[in-house]
């Protein structure tokens, strides 16, 4: 059995590390291949060992191609602006691997603390039920009125509500369950970013490996208030890392902000799997994926917890591996035909996966991407296409 346990688990980390590299290729589009898993008749450990691990080094790797290629998926968009900002200065290896560290420090600590959260979460989860659309609506509010001018207010509030109207069109989409989510976030996050720096014309300069300083300060700060974020991101359905970042992020630089989007990322993974065992509600694709198989007890719950501290370890070790490499041959890439390939790839993605509905709502959402781009607001304000139909239902609004 061991044995087998370990195969599912390299089978994991190896389908996280793929869907980590191709941009738009989201682990939570696995929910639509259990139904086939579970007819090959395997036993259900080796799927859920096989599922932990494919989200947590997802988690992981998935930073790699959004820090160095701009190339983003909802809930690590905020990592991609400090840092291809620094990939444009030479120090794209530097900001992946503060990314890695703060998901590193973040992930040991929420394996070590868990004792902790199942003592303080079902009871902190219960208080707040009752008030989700309340906090959602706060979060809301903090991401808009941190705007830097009146105008920009204006225009964040107007995104917001926009990406909410987007978010109720692609819930009724005649396409299977939350896949509907795949077109519209890749339109938001992922082909506005690529058309944007196709017509800027972006060259990137050869990469920097060597070594570099960042204060224990800066990693402990960042790698605790990240930590906080994903136990809250965890709370409140809708809300992801990004939605959480600019309320965790101590220090206002562009190293400890990514230690926290690190942090951040890999807490919300975490919790996301022991949500299930917890306070039985998912709170992500990939989650659901593992509730569909089998109700989650304690046996469950222990099998997700070594299947994620196993691939965490693995994660971390491939994803510095892979920056490494991409910093070291970047600069020799024809970066405008990488993301021309990269764009075309994701619309064949969405048309292979939601046919031509999907493909008008992609379109719609670049479209509407591109203007917030443009704007100057926070990119992360589209998640209101979550966000407020979250907000309705926690109204019971029909």
């Amino acid at each position: 059995m061991v044995a087998e346990v370990l195969l599912f688990l390299v089978l994991g980390v190896a389908a996280g590390v793929a869907m980590g590299i191709v941009p738009g290729v989201h682990p939570n589009m696995i929910v639509l291949a259990v139904p086939l898993i579970v007819s090959m008749g395997i036993p259900v450990p080796y799927v859920i060992v096989f599922l932990v691990a494919l989200a947590v080094t997802n988690t992981f790797v998935d930073f790699v191609p959004s820090v160095m290629l701009g190339a983003t998926e909802a809930g690590n968009e905020l990592a991609a602006l400090p840092g291809h900002k620094m990939v444009l200065e030479g120090r794209g290896y530097e900001a992946v691997k503060l990314v890695v560290l703060g998901g590193m420090g973040s992930f040991v600590l929420c394996i070590l603390l868990l004792p902790l959260i199942a003592f303080i979460f079902p009871p902190l989860y219960e208080a707040v039920r009752a008030y989700t659309h309340l906090l959602l609506m706060f979060v809301a509010l903090v991401m808009i009125l941190t705007e830097n001018s009146a105008k920009k207010k204006c225009i964040a509030a107007f995104v917001f509500l926009f990406s909410g109207v987007i978010g109720f069109a692609a819930a009724l989409a005649p396409v299977n369950g939350s896949l509907a989510l795949f077109p519209m976030l890749s339109g938001f996050f992922g082909t506005s970013v690529l058309l944007m720096q196709l017509r800027s014309k972006t060259s990137v300069p050869q990469q920097k490996l060597t070594e570099f300083f960042v204060s224990n300060r800066t990693l402990t700060r960042g790698t605790v208030s990240g930590l906080c974020g994903g136990v809250v991101a965890g709370l409140l359905p809708g809300v992801g890392p990004s939605q959480v970042a600019s309320l965790v992020s101590i220090e206002k630089n562009d190293k400890s902000f990514l230690v926290s989007i690190g942090a951040l990322a890999a807490a919300n993974t975490v919790v996301s799997l022991a949500a299930l065992w917890l306070i039985g509600k998912s709170r992500s694709g990939v989650a659901v994926a593992v509730e569909q198989l089998s109700p989650v007890g304690f046996s469950e719950f222990a099998l997700i917890i070594a299947a994620a501290a196993a691939a965490g370890g693995a994660a971390i070790v491939v994803s510095l591996w892979l920056a490494r490499r991409l910093a070291g041959s970047i600069g020799n890439i024809n970066y405008a035909a990488l993301n021309a390939a990269v764009l075309v790839l994701l619309l064949l993605l969405v048309v292979a996966f939601t046919g031509l509905y999907g493909l008008l709502l992609a379109v719609i959402c670049t479209g509407f991407g591109i203007f917030v781009s443009l704007s100057g607001v926070k990119r992360g304000l589209m998640m209101g296409s979550l966000m407020l139909p979250v907000m309705v239902f926690y109204l019971g609004l029909p």
